[in-house]
């Protein structure tokens, strides 16, 4: 290649070079200028994006469609772009569900209230025992109070929506009766029937005694036997009734004695008895059901002997000790077992 040649063929390179440097170098910024552009929308785009989806509540439909508009504005997406929904059917079916649900639990609480508000058509049995040698209180759920001697029992019935409040009496019983006009107070016991409405008496019903026996301390009672509800005693204040049951020889029948003192026959609450002109045999019984106790004669001809006074705290080794002291008897006792002999 001759000089000239060489110096044109630089030249046009040189002029080539230039010419590259001026428009691909612009063209080159002008590129990297849109790709930051373009970058930095994306970045906005994305950023924006994930804004608005840490809003969102998937477990709420109407919520979730709002904040995909709100996306769909905010990226600027056209009118043709379509989002995925949940369908109106299984909108409705979602919706449906709840209102099933809300009224399954409406149907469960309204027979749990009615239940424990003694609307239940169902009828439940409560039974409430003293021991030997105890006693309990209980309140009934009409807010009726209850003392139960030892070796006693009473049975009532909740729910059923009845007219009257029965108690079913084993045994001896204080009362104090929530009034209610409409739904009398009913006891039976050993075949008595005592109807009150709103007083304090005491039944007396142990199933090996002869008799049944029932004091007025407050208020009026009617008395009848449940073989015989024409024959009806009504007693006042201080008043008592005793029902004989009836036997081989004898028909049952009420005897009623006024002027008593009530206190007498209500001691036993307050952990005291009182004991006038009481046969040894009788009180043997009591002295039985007080401690839980069991109580022989060797003797039976003790059996009448009479005793009057108080047992209060006492233990049943002192109330042994204090018949020893007064009478001919002695005794002898092994853990629960006590047996009464002469001296």
């Amino acid at each position: 290649m001759s000089q000239d040649t060489y110096e044109d063929n630089r030249g046009w390179q040189k002029g080539q070079a230039r010419t590259y440097s001026d428009s691909a170098i612009s063209e080159r910024i002008c590129a990297i200028k849109r790709t930051r552009i373009e970058n930095k929308n994306y970045f906005v785009r994305f950023r924006d994006a994930w804004q608005v989806s840490a809003q969102l509540v998937p477990s709420d439909i109407s919520h979730t469609e709002r904040a995909l508009e709100n996306l769909n504005r905010r990226l600027e997406i056209n009118s043709n772009a379509t989002v995925k929904t949940i369908s109106p059917f299984i909108r409705y079916f979602r919706i449906a569900a709840i209102w099933i649900l809300l009224f399954s639990l409406g149907i469960i609480a309204s027979r749990l209230i009615f239940k424990t508000s003694g609307y239940s058509d169902q009828v439940s049995d409560i039974s409430v025992m003293a021991p030997m040698g105890s006693k309990a209180i209980t309140f009934l759920p009409d807010g009726s109070k209850v003392w139960l001697n030892a070796g006693s029992k009473i049975i009532y019935s909740i729910g059923g929506n009845k007219k009257e409040r029965e108690v079913m009496l084993t045994g001896e019983a204080y009362f104090d009766v929530a009034k209610d006009q409409k739904k009398p107070f009913i006891v039976e016991a050993e075949g008595l029937v005592v109807k009150v409405h709103g007083t304090q008496f005491n039944v007396k019903a142990y199933p090996e005694e002869k008799a049944v026996e029932t004091t007025l301390v407050e208020g009026s009672v009617s008395v009848n036997s449940k073989d015989n509800p024409s024959d009806i005693v009504t007693l006042k204040p201080n008043e008592q009734v005793l029902f004989f049951k009836a036997t081989g020889d004898r028909r049952e029948s009420l005897v009623v004695t006024r002027g008593i003192d009530p206190e007498r026959f209500t001691l036993w609450i307050n952990d005291r008895l009182q004991i006038t002109g009481e046969t040894l045999g009788s009180l043997a019984v009591m002295l039985e059901r007080k401690y839980d106790v069991k109580i022989h004669f060797e003797i039976p001809a003790l059996k009448e002997l009479r005793f009057t006074g108080y047992i209060e705290n006492e233990t049943i080794e002192q109330v042994l000790e204090m018949i020893k002291i007064s009478s001919s008897v002695d005794y002898t006792m092994k853990e629960r077992e006590i047996w009464l002999k002469n001296k």
